[in-house]
């Protein structure tokens, strides 16, 4: 009970983690084209950032019966993005770029979706899981903030 203790005091007390993980990683979204999809890398994160129109953002908030979990009750994401666009700012959606089928990196799909590079999971530009044969997620949502002018994206991962 000793040893347990002071190895969860030593854990709280020490960083133990490897030197190429950082508490937060910062992206540049100077070359953001709206309704596209931008591809963010650094270390082994990969973040995805779309720029959404009024157009998308009115077509990504009506109902539809295409989405698994339109409401994301069941996904993972941070309070502020519990709402119908899954994002802080509605212009702007983030999210990990992978997914949650079978955790492969998000690639552009045809039209206004974003897909799993290699599984059937596809998703629409607020991160919602479309239907298909197979049940998942919609995607993962980091903990994120952005400069004033929105030209700095800040990730905690």
């Amino acid at each position: 009970m000793l040893l347990a203790f002071m190895y969860v005091s030593l854990d709280y007390l020490i960083d133990f983690r490897p030197s190429n993980i950082h508490a937060s990683y910062r992206f540049s979204l100077r070359n953001l084209t709206i309704d596209q999809p931008l591809w963010l890398r650094q270390d082994n994160l990969i973040i995805v950032v779309i720029y959404r129109s009024t157009r998308l953002i009115e077509a990504l908030s009506q109902a539809d019966d295409l989405l698994q979990d339109p409401d994301s009750k069941s996904s993972r994401q941070p309070q502020y993005a519990k709402n119908r666009l899954r994002s802080r700012h509605q212009a702007y959606f983030v999210a990990y770029g992978r997914g949650t089928d079978l955790e492969c990196p998000l690639r552009a799909g045809n039209g206004l979706i974003l897909r799993e590079s290699c599984g059937p999971a596809q998703y629409d530009f607020a991160g919602r899981a479309l239907t298909g044969k197979n049940q998942f997620q919609n995607l993962r949502i980091p903990d994120y903030t952005f400069s004033n002018d929105f030209t700095i994206l800040t990730v905690n991962p």
